[in-house]
């Protein structure tokens, strides 16, 4: 009876071994057994190139994840801290950015930086700075990087961190002021050792993604000024796409990866453990002065949350006569959808391809993540969920070069299959983490009822389970359809055309590598690059908002203790 009910991990298990772990294991494989590729990676590059790619990428991780998580604790503990009824209108607020694909907010932050036709001139002619545009000078360009790398990141952890003070029962904090405590009390004696644990969670979290984003340094600055901003990431896709080494493409991903496993190791340790409870100096500050000192700092995080989001919306919705203007308007002008109509009819080949693909892939994740942690959360299967956050939290290039190899053999590059079997091990893996959390709270009554009756396992996952928890189920489908949407790395990879119209279709390019051709007019067209960035952003920001709710339950960590 245990295997029957078990039968339907085997087919979540066939994909992550076929396109996770065995590809990411080939690709140490390969490695191993062609020790040149460890010279091609680093004398195909200028000398020092590969020390300042791995320099950036550990700088990137380190200060994106540190300081997006401090921000968005800011955040959660102004939110925790309002009346109930302020609070979710809030999170929606904060949450803004996080709906932003990497691809849109990088192309918008690009025109931010402009020191005389951007935004920031005014910062500039304010504090008497150069005007130095921060993306085309060599050692401040990887912190162009770093702060969009913040902006994308602190919403994230906001979702994760308000998630565990929410946790935290009402009568604590009772208790708490019956004794006396001031809010600066309850927050740094109490709250904050409380979700130590969350807090080091949201910080490995974003490390470890961020170690493998491509996204942002690619669209950025593309690894310029020379290589001064150059990750790993971007090192690989050069390495593959314009050298054509790939046994240095594969030294690079095996490096890459392997450096990924070791905070990915700690991240699961302290989201198995049931302590990292720390005291931490309780800090005494007046209730008026704290509240107003939170209500400062939450002012200025916001600004530089939504800012970039309306900038976005003026650049695309008005003549490009005023886009280079000195200095900037940054009050709507002249509304005109007149580039947003053309992003969105050169688009349609490139959506087409999202819009089935994306589909396959949601359908994909909420069946087999569906069945997978119903099973995994009541028979208590750590080690298969173990496995599946490892393999969510590695970046994309681990697994790139043996499923290249396998689809260039099989025919299936440029297609719309390459897509629709390679992107689930983004999705069904995520979403298999955030259903465990959810299915941890079910009732096992209803699984136990229908054993009696002699229902089959398929039957109860089905006709009941799923019943059940559909609007999970609906939230796994959009979140994976949302992620399908966003990625970059592998469409550039796997693709090389936009389809056709054809059928049986022939060229899968996405809409994110339809925004990357706005950027190579970014120059003289900013019109085009923020509508191109909006027609990528706005079905995420939609979608995004539908599923909110479920997030914040699914990103609640503690059900790993025990």
């Amino acid at each position: 009876m245990i295997i029957t009910r078990r039968s339907w991990l085997f087919p979540y298990l066939i994909y992550i071994l076929a396109f996770g772990l065995i590809p990411l294991i080939t690709t140490f494989y390969f490695v191993g057994f062609n020790p040149e590729s460890i010279k091609g990676l680093i004398l195909d590059f200028p000398p020092g190139t590969f020390n300042l790619a791995l320099n950036n990428t550990l700088l990137f991780a380190a200060v994106t994840a540190l300081i997006s998580t401090l921000l968005a604790l800011i955040l959660a503990i102004r939110v925790d801290s309002l009346p109930m009824r302020w609070q979710v209108p809030m999170s929606l607020i904060i949450l803004i950015p996080y709906t932003i694909p990497f691809i849109s907010s990088s192309m918008i932050w690009y025109t931010l930086f402009d020191p005389m036709y951007g935004p920031f001139y005014y910062l500039f002619k304010v504090f008497h700075i150069p005007m130095l545009n921060m993306t085309t000078i060599p050692g401040l360009s990887i912190w162009a990087v770093i702060i969009v790398g913040i902006w994308s990141s602190t919403s994230f952890a906001y979702l994760v961190i308000i998630g565990g003070l929410k946790s935290i029962s009402r009568e604590l904090k009772e208790v708490s002021q019956v004794d006396g405590a001031s809010i600066s009390q309850y927050y740094s004696g109490v709250a904050l050792p409380y979700i130590f644990k969350i807090l080091l969670t949201a910080f490995l979290v974003i490390f470890v993604l961020q170690l493998g984003n491509f996204d942002i340094p690619y669209v950025l600055t593309e690894g310029g000024p020379g290589y001064s901003s150059t990750t790993l990431p971007l090192l690989i896709f050069d390495l593959l796409y314009f050298i054509g080494n790939f046994s240095g493409g594969e030294a690079a991903a095996a490096l890459l990866a392997a450096m990924a496993t070791l905070p990915a190791a700690a991240l699961l340790y302290v989201m198995r453990s049931s302590g990292f409870y720390v005291r931490l100096p309780v800090v005494k500050i007046p209730d008026k002065v704290y509240d107003s000192l939170l209500w400062l700092s939450t002012i200025i995080i916001l600004l530089f949350l939504l800012f970039p989001v309306y900038w976005m919306v003026i650049l695309a919705f008005r003549p490009n006569i005023y886009d280079f203007i000195t200095p900037p308007i940054l009050y709507p002008i002249a509304p005109t959808v007149k580039y947003f109509v053309s992003a969105l009819s050169s688009s349609v080949p490139y959506i087409s391809t999202n819009l089935i693909v994306g589909a396959f892939v949601a359908l994909i994740s909420a069946v087999l993540a569906g069945t997978a942690s119903y099973i995994m959360s009541k028979q208590n299967i750590y080690w298969l969920l173990l496995i599946t956050i490892y393999l969510y939290s590695l970046p994309s290039t681990s697994f790139i070069f043996p499923i290249y190899i396998l689809f260039m053999n099989s025919g299936f590059l440029n297609t719309w299959w390459a897509l629709i079997l390679a992107e689930p091990i983004f999705t069904v893996t995520l979403s298999a983490w955030l259903l465990f959390n959810i299915y941890r709270d079910l009732p096992n009554e209803y699984q136990e009822l229908a054993e009696i009756e002699g229902a089959s396992s398929t039957y109860i996952l089905f006709r009941i389970i799923a019943p059940i928890t559909r609007s999970s189920w609906f939230m796994a489908m959009i979140l994976s359809f949302i992620i399908s949407w966003q990625l970059l790395f592998y469409p550039l990879i796997l693709t090389e055309t936009p389809w056709q119209f054809n059928f049986p279709p022939t060229g899968a390019q996405t809409v994110t590598i339809f925004a990357i051709e706005a950027i190579r007019s970014r120059a003289v067209d900013w019109g085009l690059l923020a509508s191109s960035a909006l027609v990528v952003a706005l079905p995420v920001m939609i979608l995004s908002y539908i599923i909110m709710g479920r997030l914040l339950e699914g990103f609640n960590i503690g059900g790993l203790k025990g």
